[in-house]
């Protein structure tokens, strides 16, 4: 049965300021586990989108947060330039928290995981989000 996309959705951080990010569902929602899948320095493209439908299609409700905003890129130069602006802590505390947060509506389980950048981002949510089942 093919998976059909997600969508990109808005929801509010713990401050109340609102962040987009991609959402991606499994067939069955009803008891689906969660999970927020933290981007890579190249922003949120088509691969970390790629990455949560692969995760719908397991049975999760995936949410990647927008960490920068809408940009992206493939040059290394402006990936790093992306990575040196964004504030972890913020990022952690708010964006990661908010998606958590969302998630929590619709699942009881929530995890994060995420990759490259989105790692080390993952250890410092998990150790500052409550909610993170």
């Amino acid at each position: 049965m093919k998976q059909t996309p997600g969508s990109m959705i808005s929801f509010k951080r713990p401050d109340g300021q609102e962040i987009q990010g991609y959402l991606a569902k499994p067939q069955k929602l009803e008891g689906a586990p969660a999970i927020v899948v933290i981007q890579e320095w190249w922003g949120l493209n088509d691969q970390i989108r790629g990455v949560a439908d692969r995760y719908a299609q397991a049975g999760y409700i995936a949410l990647v947060p927008d960490l920068f905003r809408g940009k992206t890129t493939v040059e290394e130069a402006e990936a790093n330039h992306l990575l040196t602006e964004l504030d972890f802590g913020d990022a952690a505390g708010q964006d990661i928290r908010g998606a958590v947060q969302y998630l929590k509506t619709q699942s009881e389980r929530v995890a994060v995981t995420g990759y490259c950048m989105g790692g080390a981002l993952t250890l410092l949510a998990l150790s500052n989000i409550p909610e993170v089942s």
